[in-house]
């Protein structure tokens, strides 16, 4: 047996449930990507003696280190950055910057995510190391 309410009633109780499931998908939809949490390597890089490019500093990786499970670059690989102070705060100046043949230690630091309008994406800070600070 079914119970027919008057039109007047149907009408208020449908329109605040709308309301609720409207708000409840708006929320979902605009609601910020979660992400991860960051992961670290610290490298060895020697500076290219050829730099084809004056917007990034262009080095070979020579050691990796992983804190915990993170995706290192191997040794051997190719890495153009810019390079970044110790606090990730601030790009080092150009004239700051490690000169051809110098070995330096950089702690890599990627953040895996989802960025608007492209998808997945992966941010990356490079910061030069102070030789002093090179230990954990």
């Amino acid at each position: 047996m079914t119970t027919e309410y008057p039109k007047q009633y149907r009408k208020q109780t449908a329109g605040p449930v709308l309301g609720a499931l409207l708000t409840m998908l708006l929320a979902a939809a605009t609601a910020p990507a979660m992400a991860g949490q960051w992961q670290i390597c610290d490298l060895g890089v020697k500076v290219r003696d050829k730099q084809t490019s004056s917007k990034q500093l262009q080095t070979r990786v020579v050691d990796t280190q992983a804190w915990g499970d993170a995706e290192c670059p191997q040794p051997g690989a190719a890495l153009s950055f810019r390079p970044e102070a110790a606090d990730h705060r601030a790009e080092v100046p150009r004239r700051q910057w490690p000169k051809a043949g110098e070995t330096v230690k950089v702690r890599y630091r990627y953040l895996d995510g989802e960025c608007k309008q492209r998808g997945s994406c992966r941010i990356q800070h490079y910061a030069l190391v102070p030789a002093a600070a090179d230990g954990r």
